[in-house]
């Protein structure tokens, strides 16, 4: 069974990939100057050039509970109201918000 990342690990690496790109390095010296391996800088490569690029930025109206909507209440005491149409957009929601 293969764990899904958090969204801080994927954006660590992200960013540890981009700098590599933009340090001309070679793959294995920049991995040793960060302390990681080649393996695990490659395997990170793959995963987030498959993974969908999605955007950080959600359009945030407020209104009151209705019965076609779904409240979220997170533990800072935060209420997320999700239209029923938009259901699927749950999990990506509380990915930006963890």
């Amino acid at each position: 069974m293969s764990r899904v990342p958090s969204s801080k690990t994927a954006k660590i690496w992200a960013e540890r990939i981009a700098q590599c790109e933009r340090s001309n390095a070679p793959v294995a010296q920049f991995c040793q100057s960060i302390n990681c391996s080649p393996t695990s800088f490659y395997q990170w490569k793959r995963k987030l050039a498959a993974k969908p690029q999605t955007s950080a930025f959600f359009r945030v109206s407020t209104s009151e509970p209705t019965k076609d909507s779904i409240e979220i209440r997170l533990p800072s005491g935060i209420s997320i109201l999700v239209p029923v149409s938009a259901v699927e957009s749950i999990s990506a929601i509380l990915e930006q918000v963890a």
